[in-house]
């Protein structure tokens, strides 16, 4: 009798690259949350009338909040204190930000964002994530195949 087993697949950290201006960011903190994508707003809001008839008004909101949190020793803490040294100082300085997971071609970018919360800064007797907030105005998922057919 042939056993009938779910399918095994397998998630590593490794296959996901984030970069800031080309450069790779190395040093990614621990824990289930070290590279965050998350809209604001959802896709849509519904509305049912008093007849019932509905309509659902889809968002022209194409925002994302990229949240990184890193080890207080990655190269990439002092290019984003640079970033921001330069907007404080009146720079349009915008910063193009990618994340994909290679193995499965999941991910997205931006080429227009801008560091919109800096981290807390502490020591002490163990290092401390630096949590970075970046904003992009128009997240653009990568290209997922889509065949209305299926």
């Amino acid at each position: 009798m042939a056993v009938n087993c779910a399918p095994l697949t397998l998630y590593d950290f490794r296959n996901v690259v984030v970069t800031i201006d080309g450069r790779q960011v190395i040093g990614l903190w621990e824990g289930d949350d070290a590279v965050v994508v998350e809209r604001p707003t959802d896709l849509g809001s519904a509305l049912t009338g008093a007849d019932g008839a509905s309509v659902v008004s889809i968002t022209a909101d194409q925002s994302a909040t990229v949240t990184l949190k890193l080890q207080p020793n990655s190269a990439m803490n002092a290019y984003l204190e640079q970033a921001v040294k330069l907007v404080r100082m009146g720079s349009q300085r915008l910063l193009n930000i990618a994340i994909r997971d290679t193995s499965t071609g999941e991910g997205g970018g931006c080429s227009a964002a801008v560091v919109i919360r800096e981290p807390s800064k502490s020591w002490g007797a163990a290092a401390t994530e630096r949590e970075w907030q970046i904003f992009c105005n128009c997240w653009q998922e990568n290209d997922i195949s889509y065949n209305p057919a299926a």
